[in-house]
């Protein structure tokens, strides 16, 4: 381990405690870890407030330069690339600026987190890369967004979503509760070198080492 990475590791020591500490450690080791969550949409939707008055619409190929602008860092042509293969984004407008996107996926999704592909059951969606415009979050924009991609995706005929939620990202599990997901597994991952791998264990609480 380089000494820029036992420095962030000290930082994080002092500024969360010691076992955000051992997960970022163990994670630089070739560890890491998920949550999936699950929510069953043959319930019925949460209510979920938004303190802006959104407009959401589906993001486009003419579009693609405009969601860029949010999001500098992504890749045109990996944008379009997932547009034609029928993975979809839910924008959030306020104003008529893009504020908040959402994806969503079926049939399989890539956690890159994990270096793994899920497959995923007929009749499921799998919701992904939430992001929120630095100057309007907290107003209550992705929950809003995941509320309206579960409608949108149940008028489609979907029954099962779900996603996935670094387990110490506690206040995006509190996000996904209001939204009616409940943790339901936990992926782990092992890497050394090039040899990996990967196991998916059903939990049922939250706070699982």
């Amino acid at each position: 381990m380089n000494g820029s990475r036992m420095s962030r590791a000290w930082e994080t020591l002092q500024r969360e405690g010691i076992r955000s500490f051992w997960f970022k450690l163990v994670d630089v080791l070739g560890y890491r870890r998920l949550f999936l969550l699950r929510r069953s949409l043959n319930e019925p939707l949460s209510r979920v407030d938004c303190r802006l008055p959104i407009r959401m619409e589906w993001l486009l190929p003419e579009g693609v330069g405009e969601y860029r602008t949010m999001r500098p860092a992504t890749d045109p042509k990996e944008l379009l690339s997932r547009l034609e293969s029928r993975q979809r984004c839910l924008l959030g407008r306020w104003n008529g600026r893009l504020v908040g996107a959402m994806w969503v996926v079926g049939r399989s999704a890539r956690i890159e987190y994990l270096e793994y592909e899920l497959p995923l059951p007929s009749a499921t969606v799998y919701l992904c890369e939430a992001y929120t415009d630095p100057q309007f979050r907290g107003q209550g924009i992705a929950p809003a967004l995941s509320n309206e991609l579960l409608r949108r995706c149940r008028e489609e005929g979907t029954q099962m979503a779900i996603r996935a939620t670094l387990p110490e990202n506690h206040a995006a599990l509190r996000a996904h509760a209001k939204n009616g997901f409940v943790v339901c597994s936990l992926m782990r991952r092992i890497k050394v070198g090039s040899w990996r791998r990967h196991w998916i264990k059903d939990v049922t609480s939250q706070s699982l080492a």
